[in-house]
C-alpha cells in the first residue's frame, strides 16, 4: 500500500521550501503536495483546515497552492473573542463581567466570517484537547473568563506547545475549572491536602497520556503489556508543585496580602495567576521517571521545571500529534503518519521542539492527508463533528446576517447538535480520542465523534439542517423575522438552473452542473453514483420553474446523507 511505500521512502513533511513542486508516485497514484489539482481536492483540504469553504475559496486555493495558502493563513491577524465581546457589550472595562452568550455570538462571528480560518480551526481543535467548559466548576455564565481562555488558544495556535501549556496552566479559567486556583500546600494539622485535579489532567489529557508511547503513537509493550507513564505518587508530587497560585487582582485595585484567606477583589481573567509563596509547598518532590525537584524552591521556578519535564517527555510529540490529526484529518491515522508528524513536533527543522505551526503544516501536507481517501478508502477519514456539519453548509453558501451582536440562536445550538464551543460535559471533551461504538468497525479502529451522536442527536441535527435550508435563506422567512438570523444565499444557484424565457426547462446539463458544484463544495468531489442518481431523480420530480425548491432539495439530501456525515 501507499503508506508503506511512503514510509520506505523516508518522507517527513514539510518536504521543501514554499513554492517548490513535490510530486511522488506510489501504488499508481500521483500525489501532489504543492497544490491541489482541482477544486474537489481543494475542497478536501479546506474541510480539514477551515470551518468550510465557498466556491471562491476553492478557486483561490487552486490558484495559489497549499503552501502559499498556509503561509498567508499563518500571517493573518487573529480575530480574538474578548474585543468582539466587549464591543458588543459597549464597554472597554477589562473587569466588567460578560455573559457567556456574548462568547457564543463572538465564536460564530469569527469562525463564519473571520479571514483567519486556519487559526480558528486549530484553536477549536485545541479547545477539545485542553478542555475548559462553561458547564464546569465556577465558570457558569462567565463569558469574561472563558473568552480570555479561548484567546489563549487563538494566540498560541501556531506558537509553541510549551508556551501554550504554561498559559493554559496559569489561566484563571483553567485554575478554577481544575482547582489549581488557591490550591494550598499540605497541612496535616488542618486536614488539608494538595488538590490533585490539575496534576492528574495535565498529564493524562494535556501532555503525556496514561501509557508510554513509541513515536508513531503505538504503545510501548514490555512482556506484552503497556507501561504506565505515572502512578499515584507522581500525581501527588505534581499536585504539590501546583500549590500557592491565585488570581491577579484587577488594575488599580488594592490587592490583599493574603488572597487565600480573603479574596474580596475582582480577578483579572486576562492576567496569568500569580504565586503566593506562603501557600506553596517547598518540600522535595519526586516526579516523572525518577526526576526530583529539590526542596526550598519558589513556586515559579518549580512550576517552570515541572512543565519543562512534561514538555520534554517523549510521549508529548505522538500524544499531541495524533489528536490534532484526528481533529483535522482522520480518526485512524497510520503509525507512519503519526511518526512523520511527531518528528516535526520534536524538531521543526531548525532545532525547535513543539512548534505548532510546523506541526499543523506537517499534518495537512502529509501524503496520507492528501491522498488517503484514494489509497485507504475503508479506513481513512473521520465522522464530521456535529457543529462542523452546520458551519460547512453556512460557509459554502455564503452565510450572512444583519446584526452580529444579536445572534441569540447560538445560545441553544448545543441542544440540537450536542456540541458547542467551551460547553463540553466534562474535561474529557464531547468525545474521547479512542472511543469506538463497536461493530461494524474493524478491530482497533475508533470513531471519536460517534460518542456525541445518539439517535436523538441525529434526528435533531437533521431537523435543524432542514429548517435552515428551507427557511433560513436570504429573503426567506427567518431573514424577515430575525435581524440576527444567519441565512444562506441561494439566488445564484437558482440562476444556474433557471429555464430561459419561453423554455419549459433549463438548458441541458444544468442540473448536472449544479450537482457537480455542490459535490465539490460539500463532499470534496466524492459523491457516490447512487446518491447522485437519487438526488437527480428527486430534482426531476420538481417542476423546473421551482428553482429554489430544487436547490434546497439538493442541499438537504446532501447534508443529511451518510456520505456528508463522513469527512474524507
Amino acid at each position: 500500500m501507499i503508506l508503506r511505500a511512503i514510509a520506505a521512502l523516508g518522507f517527513a513533511l514539510p518536504l521543501a521550501a514554499s513554492g517548490a513542486t513535490d510530486t511522488i508516485f506510489a501504488d499508481g497514484f500521483e500525489i501532489r503536495l504543492d497544490a491541489p489539482p482541482n477544486r474537489a481536492e481543494a475542497s478536501r483540504f479546506l474541510a480539514q483546515s477551515t470551518f468550510g469553504a465557498s466556491e471562491a475559496d476553492l478557486d483561490a486555493l487552486v490558484a495559489s497552492g497549499y503552501r502559499t495558502w498556509l503561509d498567508r493563513q499563518m500571517q493573518e491577524p487573529p480575530n480574538y473573542m474578548l474585543p468582539h465581546m466587549r464591543h458588543a457589550e459597549g464597554t472597554a472595562d477589562p473587569l466588567r463581567p460578560l455573559p457567556f452568550w456574548r462568547f457564543c455570538v463572538a465564536w460564530f462571528v469569527n469562525v463564519l466570517g473571520g479571514e483567519d480560518q486556519l487559526r480558528q480551526r486549530v484553536a477549536f481543535a485545541l479547545s477539545e484537547i485542553l478542555v475548559v467548559s462553561e458547564r464546569g466548576n465556577a465558570l457558569g455564565n462567565d463569558g469574561l473568563a472563558l473568552g480570555a481562555y479561548y484567546d489563549i488558544l487563538l494566540r498560541n495556535a501556531f506558537g509553541n506547545y510549551r508556551q501554550l501549556l504554561e498559559d493554559v496552566t496559569l489561566s484563571p479559567a483553567m485554575g478554577r475549572y481544575l482547582s489549581m486556583y488557591r490550591n494550598r500546600k499540605p497541612d496535616p494539622a488542618n486536614n488539608i491536602q494538595a488538590d490533585e485535579n490539575y496534576a492528574r489532567e495535565v498529564m493524562q489529557l494535556f501532555s503525556i497520556g496514561l501509557v508510554k508511547l513509541n513515536r508513531d503513537g503505538t504503545p510501548v509493550l514490555v512482556g506484552g503489556r503497556t507501561v504506565p507513564t505515572y502512578d499515584g505518587d507522581v500525581v501527588r508530587g505534581f499536585a504539590r508543585v501546583f500549590t500557592g497560585w491565585a488570581c491577579h487582582c484587577g488594575q488599580g485595585q488594592q490587592c490583599p496580602e493574603d488572597p487565600f484567606q480573603q479574596e474580596n477583589f475582582t480577578c483579572s481573567t486576562e492576567h496569568a495567576m500569580v504565586p503566593f509563596e506562603p501557600y506553596h509547598d517547598r518540600g522535595e518532590k519526586r516526579l516523572l521517571d525518577g526526576a526530583v525537584l529539590p526542596a526550598g524552591r519558589d513556586a515559579r521556578p518549580e512550576l517552570d521545571a515541572a512543565l519543562e519535564l512534561l514538555f520534554r517527555h517523549p510521549n508529548v510529540a505522538p500524544f499531541v500529534s495524533r489528536q490534532l490529526i484526528q481533529r483535522l484529518v482522520t480518526s485512524n491515522p497510520s503509525p507512519a503518519y503519526v511518526d512523520r508528524v511527531a518528528t516535526v513536533f520534536e524538531d521543526n527543522g531548525s532545532g525547535v521542539r513543539g512548534d505548532l505551526g510546523a506541526t499543523v503544516r506537517a499534518i495537512l501536507l502529509d501524503p496520507e492527508a492528501r491522498s488517503g481517501h484514494r489509497t485507504a478508502p475503508a479506513t481513512f477519514g473521520k465522522v464530521r463533528e456535529p457543529l462542523l456539519r452546520l458551519t460547512q453548509l453556512w460557509r459554502a453558501f455564503e452565510v450572512t446576517w444583519k446584526d452580529d451582536m444579536l445572534m441569540y440562536d447560538d445560545l441553544n445550538i448545543q441542544d440540537r447538535y450536542n456540541q458547542a464551543a467551551l460547553q463540553s460535559p466534562s474535561v474529557f471533551n464531547f468525545f474521547a480520542p479512542d472511543h469506538t461504538p463497536g461493530p461494524p468497525l474493524a478491530a482497533g479502529m475508533v470513531a471519536p465523534e460517534m460518542q456525541a451522536i445518539s439517535a436523538n442527536v441525529a434526528i435533531h441535527m437533521t431537523n435543524d439542517l432542514s429548517g435552515r435550508i428551507y427557511w433560513g435563506w436570504l429573503g426567506g422567512p427567518m431573514d424577515a423575522l430575525d435581524p440576527g438570523a444567519r441565512v444562506i444565499d441561494l439566488a445564484r444557484w437558482e440562476q444556474l438552473i433557471r429555464p430561459v424565457p419561453g423554455a419549459a426547462e433549463a438548458p441541458p446539463g444544468t442540473l448536472d452542473a449544479l450537482l457537480d458544484r455542490c459535490n465539490d463544495l460539500l463532499l470534496g468531489g466524492q459523491m457516490s453514483g447512487s446518491l447522485r442518481q437519487r438526488i437527480r431523480s428527486r430534482l426531476l420530480s420538481i417542476p423546473p420553474a421551482e428553482t429554489l425548491l430544487r436547490v434546497q432539495n439538493v442541499l438537504y439530501l446532501i447534508t443529511t446523507s451518510a456520505e456528508y456525515a463522513v469527512q474524507r
